[in-house]
């Protein structure tokens, strides 16, 4: 797979992250679980990003359980990819203080 290129492929009928956002957060207004809508879009990052945290939580405790293959390139990847995905959840972890910051401005 050395020097392979794969392309992204582009889907231009999804939903934008934004889009997603303001439809959960309309559903969060209409189940009554928001007084506002500033307050409904904190409250659906906030799951999003905690559904998405406990996702890569998971992927990182699945990459520790492994035992060594006994191959060494295998073995480094896998490395990479658990230091890859710690750094990832600290990133998450910064997102989560953030919105949090938010929603106490909000109210």
């Amino acid at each position: 797979m050395t020097g392979m290129l794969i392309p992204l492929q582009c889907d231009h009928g999804a939903t934008s992250a934004l889009a997603a956002v303001d439809v959960r957060a309309i559903e969060l207004l209409q189940e009554g679980h928001a007084a506002t809508l500033s307050g409904a879009r904190v409250d659906a990052i906030r799951a999003d990003l905690l559904a998405k945290r406990e996702q890569l939580a998971a992927v990182i405790a699945d990459l520790q359980a492994r035992p060594p293959s006994g191959d060494a390139r295998i073995d480094a990847v896998n490395a990479t990819l658990r230091a890859e995905a710690s750094t990832g959840l600290a990133y998450i972890d910064q997102f989560l203080g953030q919105v949090e910051s938010c929603a106490a401005r909000i109210g």
